[in-house]
Formats: structure tokens, sequence, C-alpha cells
């Protein structure tokens, strides 16, 4: 099934909160720190696909 195109809304929330995923990186511990670099680096990958097919 296909998912639907985002909106520039749901964009801005997701990247709003990778922000907020990077922000809780200050002073947590290395495992835990490796673990929210990986979730905001997928979360990224998927604003990006998003954007891509925005375009088309």
């Amino acid at each position: 099934m296909r998912k639907p195109r985002p909106t520039p809304a749901d964009l801005a929330a997701s990247l709003t909160a990778v922000k907020l995923l990077i922000k809780g990186m200050n002073g947590a511990m290395p495992t835990l720190v490796a673990e929210l670099r990986r979730e905001a680096c997928e979360r990224i990958d998927d604003v990006i696909d998003d954007l891509g097919s925005m375009k088309r």
C-alpha cells in the first residue's frame, strides 16, 4: 500500500522531531547517543525521500 504524500506541515513536524532528538543527545550516555543519532538519520532520510516524491 502506498503512503500518502506528505504536506509541508508533515515535513516541518518531522524536522522538528529530528531537532528535538539531536537536542536530546546533549549529556546522554554514549549508547543512548548512538541510538538517537541512528533515529535522527533515519528520519532525515525519510524527509529527503518525501521531498523527492513531492517533486514528481
